[in-house]
């Protein structure tokens, strides 16, 4: 979307430090670090922030705003679903009986709701590219690397996931080149 801003890597092991400064409020990461607002903390609420400070990142009018919040939400309960039961870098140890239910079950069912509140478009709103609809993105395209055949019986979701995953801005942080540089995959594959 266009907002300038500097990462600052962090290390596995630069973790304890910064979480013991003080700085990182709820004592996670990510955390956004303004001259204005100072910190902003829990990824939903920097998503936000852009939202609000970069014009058209939140939709071009209050309908799209509350589109792009809907999917923002959605984006959180599909991810706090998965990290309860998917293995991750942080932590292999997950009851494998759990992980298959949840993708046999709720996550197809989730997608069946998704795939109705796209009403057969592969873009939410107007610019196809707000915040919720990114954010969205990201969670799916953890999925895709999760179970890669996850969206095949749902066109419009994955019509929507392919789109945005071609899109050279996309493709440029998948190789490596957004300010962050490349990232491990969070959670482990099935």
């Amino acid at each position: 979307h266009g907002v300038d801003w500097k990462a600052t890597s962090l290390a596995l092991e630069g973790w304890g430090p910064l979480k013991e400064s003080g700085k990182c409020p709820f004592g996670q990461v990510p955390i956004l670090e303004t001259e204005e607002y100072g910190v902003i903390a829990q990824s939903t609420a920097i998503m936000q922030y852009v939202g609000r400070v970069k014009e058209g990142a939140a939709g071009a009018n209050i309908a799209e705003g509350i589109i792009s919040d809907q999917l923002l939400g959605l984006a959180d309960d599909f991810f706090a679903g998965i990290q309860k039961v998917q293995p991750t870098i942080l932590n292999q140890d997950m009851p494998a009986d759990a992980t298959k239910a949840h993708w046999a079950e709720a996550v197809p069912k989730m997608l069946t709701y998704l795939e109705a509140f796209t009403k057969g478009k592969d873009a939410f709103t107007s610019s196809g590219i707000t915040v919720g609809e990114l954010s969205l993105w990201a969670v799916l395209h953890q999925m895709v690397l999760i179970e890669p055949p996850c969206l095949n019986a749902f066109p419009n979701t994955k019509a929507f996931y392919t789109r945005i995953l071609n899109l050279p801005a996309t493709q440029k942080v998948l190789k490596g080149g957004s300010p962050v540089g490349n990232l491990p995959a969070y959670f482990l594959p099935n």
